[in-house]
């Protein structure tokens, strides 16, 4: 094995440059036992002309030719190559000093004298070879993490303890519009930052000066360009000298921050209406719960109100128009709710209020007087559009004391107005709590003999690569089979695996099914990369990495098909810890990535260290990614970042080929969802994968 890797290390194409034949010939011949293609040149010019086609990985280079020397040759081919660091080893007299020098002047990387010693020969190019190839990673890496450090808008400074002197990176300037020579002293960075923010970088400067520990800063900086947020890290160094000497990373988050809270604005908004979704209704809900708890009075009615036969509408007038009335309706409830009443739209026309009343009966007579003005006419297309409305009414405390329950059952009685042609239903008394407790209770009970009566089972959802049209990879998806409830969903009990404390029994389970079945895959030639899902249990065991080391070991899985999933929430409880352990499954060649990205705690700073191979883009920015320009620029900004630093994108939740199509044109490399399939079984995985037709082609991707 030592052989066969020295022979792959030796290995490469060699341009020859020398205008005496027998030189050539014996050089060909000392080189060509050690297992390297040789290209050849009888003069300079030659010889630049075959390094500018061929590109070969070394060239020996005569000094006395005709035509062209090898000094001008050697300089040519360093502009041909900029700054690639091809090695060229210069043939000299032995006591040739100045062509020797001339040499070194003209780029060459090393030289050998005549006459030539051959065993000192081959291990010169063996080592300026290797020297070539590891000054080609470093400039790649240099490369990659300069663009990284752009697109994370990081800057590096220090401060100097004993004199209260800072030093900034170059970046400074581009990021916050201010020279860092104005930043040179302590003092005239505090004057910089904004009066609110000045007194706690103060005390936080001045703590970490007297202490061993880090600074972790957010704060304001009031620059040329106007007011920018940034986030200063650092610590102290080491002994002797520069143990007086503070280092440090420097981000500017602005754009960062501002990105995220549109993210929580959309994730807590309709984007065609602008209302709160169904997630913060809820949250209004409870909001109001607490405080008619704290001031012990006052009724609380939750209405759900839906379009009967909107769909009718929308046809008619057009999506567009019918976009504009659903907009309009929205505008009209808002006119008439009154503080802290709230409005949302929950479904596609489908509407919700909570309104707040002296009493049950206040409640409901408000909700009829905002239903009839709902029946005015809406003008539209300068013709006038009448809507019939179904409803339904949920009041606390009669019909629920949580918010979901109210929201449920407000939408089951507009469900039954519906149903029976009635414009509004209240909700029946709420279901016996004694009930509902009791079954949770046979729930949990049966989850505890589920394992082991092999109630559990797996499906698999595939990926598709964008590039090759083909199935590459599958997430594996826990699904249960109750023996009397059939199928429960995993919203329903995997909350409860957790509380019960069995989720590691069963994600251990998943572990070894998922392993034995990528095992099967690969005996038959079906390959492909299956993802397993990582609980917090799991990820947090101190004995994991030997599980599951063991576990694949022991199945006869193929380490590097299978990818463990975790979220970034979950990575970013302990970034330390976790970039160790992630290394530590990389090095086995068990491939990471980070699921749900975009919807947890991002941070640029630990993604550049977290050694993973995929980022999946959470199908919230999916979903509305035709519609969404900020969607968009999420998916936009987070597949740049995977592209510099090599990783792979997959875009979750694609449904439509509308939806491919602007992921692929943002540069995402692969895609899961109802487009390219369900989850499913392994039988139809492998039919998918043999017989797989690209949507929107009409061959088979052979």
């Amino acid at each position: 094995m030592a052989d066969l890797d020295a022979r792959q290390e030796h290995r490469g194409r060699l341009l020859i440059v020398d205008d005496d034949h027998s030189t050539r010939q014996l050089l060909r011949g000392v080189l060509a036992r050690q297992g390297f293609a040789i290209i050849e040149a009888r003069d300079g010019a030659e010889a630049v002309r075959l390094f500018e086609q061929q590109r070969p990985e070394l060239v020996l280079l005569d000094v006395m030719m005709p035509v062209m020397d090898g000094f001008e040759a050697c300089f040519r081919m360093r502009v041909i190559d900029h700054d690639q660091g091809t090695p060229v080893i210069m043939l000299t007299g032995a006591d040739d000093m100045q062509a020797i020098d001339s040499a070194f002047n003209a780029g060459a990387t090393d030289f050998i004298t005549k006459p030539i010693n051959w065993t000192l020969l081959t291990q010169r190019v063996r080592y300026a070879l290797r020297a070539g190839r590891l000054n080609r990673e470093v400039r790649q890496n240099r490369l990659r993490q300069t663009s990284a450090r752009r697109i994370a808008r990081l800057a590096f400074w220090e401060w100097r303890l004993t004199d209260d002197s800072l030093h900034w990176s170059d970046d400074l300037e581009a990021l916050t519009g201010i020279a860092g020579q104005r930043f040179s002293h302590l003092h005239e960075f505090l004057a910089a930052i904004h009066p609110d923010d000045r007194g706690r970088a103060q005390r936080a400067l001045n703590l970490i000066r007297e202490t061993e520990g880090q600074l972790e800063l957010e704060l304001r900086l009031i620059a040329d360009g106007g007011e920018r947020l940034v986030h200063l890290v650092g610590e102290r160094g080491g002994h002797g000298s520069d143990g007086n000497l503070f280092v440090g990373a420097f981000q500017d988050v602005t754009d960062m921050r501002r990105t995220a809270a549109l993210v929580d604005h959309l994730a807590l908004h309709d984007e065609l209406t602008d209302l709160g979704n169904r997630r913060l209704f809820l949250r209004q809900i409870g909001d109001a719960l607490k405080s008619i708890a704290a001031d012990a009075g006052g009724a609380l009615l939750v209405g759900w109100i839906d379009i009967v036969s909107f769909h009718r509408h929308n046809d008619a007038l057009g999506e567009a128009v019918g976009d504009r009335l659903l907009t309009e309706i929205a505008h009209r409830l808002q006119r008439l709710l009154l503080s802290p009443d709230a409005v949302a739209r929950v479904g596609g026309d489908d509407f919700a209020l909570l309104l707040h009343a002296p009493d049950k009966d206040a409640a409901i007579e408000r909700l009829e007087s905002i239903l009839f003005s709902l029946r005015r006419p809406f003008h539209l297309v300068e013709q006038d559009t009448i809507l019939t409305f179904s409803s339904g009414i949920a009041c606390f405390p009669d019909h629920g004391a949580e918010a979901n329950q109210l929201l449920t059952q407000a939408q089951e009685a507009q469900r039954l107005a519906r149903v029976q042609g009635r414009p509004v239903v209240m909700a029946a008394p709420k279901a016996d709590s004694h009930a509902a407790f009791s079954e949770t209770l046979a729930l949990e009970h049966a989850l505890h003999e589920a394992l082991d009566r092999e109630q559990f089972f797996l499906l698999y959802q595939p990926q598709m690569d964008l590039r090759a049209g083909r199935i590459v990879g599958v997430e594996s998806l826990l699904r249960w089979r109750h023996p009397t409830l059939g199928l429960v969903p995993p919203s329903r009990f995997i909350p409860l695996l957790e509380n019960l404390g069995l989720i590691s029994a069963v994600g251990q389970w998943v572990l070894e099914e998922a392993c034995r079945q990528s095992c099967r895959w690969t005996q038959a030639g079906i390959d492909l990369r299956v993802g397993i899902n990582l609980s917090p249990q799991q990820f947090l065991d101190a004995a994991m990495f030997e599980r599951i080391l063991e576990t694949i070991q022991r199945v006869g899985a193929r380490p590097a098909s299978i990818e463990l999933e975790i979220t970034e929430s979950l990575a970013m409880q302990d970034p330390a810890s976790a970039i160790g352990l992630l290394g530590r499954l990389r090095n086995a060649e068990i491939k990471i990535a980070i699921d749900d990205f975009g919807i947890g705690h991002s941070s640029l700073e630990y993604l550049l260290r977290f050694p993973i191979d995929t980022i999946k883009i959470d199908q919230a920015f999916v979903r509305n990614i035709t519609r969404v320009q900020a969607d968009r620029a999420i998916v936009r900004a987070v597949t740049a970042i995977g592209q510099t630093l090599g990783l792979s994108i997959i875009a979750e939740g694609v449904e439509t080929l509308r939806q491919c199509d602007f992921v692929e044109a943002l540069g995402v490399t692969e895609i899961q969802g109802y487009l390219i399939g369900k989850p499913m079984e392994p039988a139809l995985i492998a039919a998918l994968y043999a017989d797989f037709i690209r949507p929107g082609t009409e061959t088979p991707c052979l």
